[in-house]
């Protein structure tokens, strides 16, 4: 459908949630565009709650109490507070605290609120120092 405006012509389609007429190229209304945002929104927080409950069940429920404790937490926001929010490592803005001496092990369970045993890093170099998300040199063996 074509409607006129100044001269020139808008090719109009109707809006796929309530059937108000909208310009061609748009899938929604400006209401049903907020609705449907808000909608998408609540499905991908809902999304990130289902997943962290499946990670939180496979994780050892000593770690979890410690990590929820208000000890962990004091300390480790007065060691941010201390290190100015600076990576130790990088310099960057920095926003977890690493124990240097894991706490899966006994002596760093033993030192798990130990001033003097952490390190402040960004999420890269924490997850560089864990190992976590490289690519395995397994996979690009060359012949």
């Amino acid at each position: 459908m074509f409607y006129q405006i100044g001269g020139g012509s808008v090719l109009l389609k109707s809006c796929s949630r309530c059937g108000a007429l909208i310009p061609y190229g748009g899938t929604y209304c400006r209401v049903c565009q907020e609705v449907v945002d808000k909608e998408k929104e609540l499905r991908r927080q809902d999304s990130i709650k289902r997943s962290n409950r499946k990670y939180n069940k496979t994780r050892n429920p000593k770690y979890t109490r410690f990590y929820n404790s208000k000890d962990w937490r004091v300390l480790s926001q007065s060691y941010m507070q201390a290190k100015g929010y600076k990576c130790e490592q990088c310099g960057q803005m920095a926003t977890e605290v690493h124990h240097i001496k894991p706490i899966q092990t006994d002596d760093g369970w033993n030192r798990r609120l130990d001033y003097d045993n952490l390190e402040l890093l960004c999420k890269h170099c924490h997850n560089e120092r864990h190992e976590r998300f490289r690519r395995r040199r397994s996979h690009f063996k060359r012949f």
